[in-house]
């Protein structure tokens, strides 16, 4: 019998094992890493470029403590966002503009959304396809007309 036992906790333990090992690789992994710059004075709507060549920005000023969200909980070019949900990592701008947002979510392909917001510009919602791990962005933030003149 203790030697049956032994093989059946040696299975039980194997068993269990394996299942976590599962658990843990149907997850996926998302990280947006970029900056936030503003224009000096207005030319329009603000712009996001993620994962794709962006404007000259040398004319462009980084942006500290602008709110960048990342939502990846769903797929945000058919819903709207549930500001409410877990499935969101918020950080401010560093003094150069920049951020790193990150995370764990579902292992495929579906849009995400970028929320970027800062007192006196114009708030940008930006959606985008995730399918891979890493991606690089440059927002560009438009005053609002109060702050231009």
């Amino acid at each position: 019998m203790s030697r049956f036992t032994h093989v059946g906790k040696s299975i039980t333990i194997a068993l269990l094992g394996w299942s976590l090992f599962l658990s843990m690789s149907c997850d996926g992994a998302i990280r947006v890493k970029g900056k936030v710059y503003a224009r000096k004075a207005s030319k329009g709507s603000s712009e996001a470029f993620v994962d794709e060549s962006s404007p000259d920005i040398s004319q462009l000023i980084p942006v500290k403590d602008a709110q960048v969200t990342l939502y990846h909980g769903g797929d945000y070019s058919k819903e709207s966002i549930n500001k409410s949900t877990l499935w969101q990592r918020t950080e401010k701008t560093d003094a150069s503009g920049a951020f790193e947002l990150g995370g764990t979510t579902a292992p495929f392909r579906f849009q995400v959304a970028l929320l970027i917001e800062k007192e006196g510009y114009k708030s940008l919602t930006k959606t985008f396809l995730h399918d891979k791990v890493a991606h690089e962005a440059v927002i560009i933030l438009e005053p609002n007309e109060t702050l231009a003149k």
